[in-house]
């Protein structure tokens, strides 16, 4: 009975990668967002809906998902650490699709540097223009650019802009900050 060396691959799947960690930061900013509604009072008042109420429920939601993706990337580790077991010397030719730093990959780094900065100038600059942004950039992130069918992705962020205001300000009627109103 021979032992195979083992692969740089199996090495880096012994580890937690982006897959948790990424949904476990999120998780800890949607912890302190939670903590931040609660403070703004009861959800429910007289039998009402108050000014907090969907975002704690919508931080509760965002938790439980987090919460499951987080459980699937464990679950997912000790899947890949019972295959790379099975993994034989020829698994040594793969190449690894994209650069990581620190586990995560530069779309998952993105993503949160992006939400961050939008977490920030929320208050700061109000809904719409900290939105269309947030959108504008999160759609350049993922769509390969802004060169790229950038009249497309300023029209998607212009009606994700508006959709969001319209519901939360005509069908949930929560006042949003605005850039006017500071």
């Amino acid at each position: 009975m021979s032992l195979k060396p083992s692969s740089p691959h199996s090495s880096r799947r012994a580890g937690l990668s982006g897959e948790f960690f990424v949904p476990a930061v999120l998780a800890l900013i949607t912890l302190v967002y939670l903590i931040s509604a609660i403070q703004l009072g009861p959800p429910m008042k007289a039998g009402n809906m108050t000014a907090s109420f969907f975002p704690i429920a919508t931080a509760i939601i965002m938790l439980i998902a987090l919460s499951c993706a987080m459980i699937h990337a464990l679950r997912g580790r000790a899947r890949a650490s019972a295959e790379s077991s099975s993994i034989d010397a020829e698994s040594h030719d793969e190449i690894p699709s994209g650069r990581q730093y620190a586990g995560l990959s530069l779309g998952a780094i993105g993503v949160v540097v992006l939400t961050a900065g939008y977490l920030l100038a929320f208050d700061l600059i109000g809904y719409f223009v900290a939105t269309f942004v947030y959108v504008l950039l999160l759609c350049c992130l993922f769509g390969g650019g802004f060169r790229d069918k950038w009249l497309t992705k300023l029209i998607a962020a212009a009606a994700i802009t508006l959709a969001g205001y319209l519901l939360f300000e005509v069908v949930f009627q929560v006042r949003l900050p605005t850039l006017w109103s500071q």
